[in-house]
């Protein structure tokens, strides 16, 4: 058994169609003391939410119907429709391919995590974007992340 850490004072938005795996990410979050959380089922509420509460984390599921997810992530990091453009995105996603991944780092994702998710993961993942936070740049009017340093001692 993992004991989870705590992240006290930080909000969350979570943004995923299904309530069921909502209620799931939910229960994870308040293990790790996360107990301001907004959620939204689609990119219209996400973006009301994401005005409104100005959340610090944003945990999106990348299988929002009608492509909502990459124009959620696309307007979160775009300057013009977003004065919270550098909050840390984690991306959910289910089956993840080359192109997804890819295409979510260009928008801005800072983590990608793959469902179904385990409460370790998702709590490495929030350390990861919490205690080691990413650079950014502006490109085009939007937000774009610095690329992490390849380590000399990984190859």
């Amino acid at each position: 058994m993992h004991i989870a850490p705590s992240f006290p004072n930080l909000s969350v938005l979570l943004i995923d169609a299904s309530p069921h795996y909502r209620r799931i990410i939910r229960t994870m979050l308040y293990q790790a003391q996360l107990n301001r959380i907004f959620e939204a089922s689609d990119i219209a509420s996400a973006a009301t939410m994401f005005i409104q509460k100005q959340p610090n984390i944003v945990i999106l599921d990348w299988d929002l119907p009608d492509s909502g997810s990459t124009k959620c992530l696309a307007s979160m990091r775009s300057f013009k429709t977003s004065p919270f453009a550098k909050a840390p995105v984690l991306v959910m996603m289910e089956r993840p391919d080359r192109r997804s991944v890819v295409q979510a780092a260009k928008l801005g994702a800072h983590e990608i995590i793959t469902k179904p998710i385990s409460p370790n993961n998702l709590w490495l993942h929030l350390s990861g974007v919490i205690n080691i936070p990413r650079k950014y740049k502006e490109v085009n009017g939007s937000i774009t992340l610095v690329p992490r340093a390849i380590s000399n001692n990984m190859f």
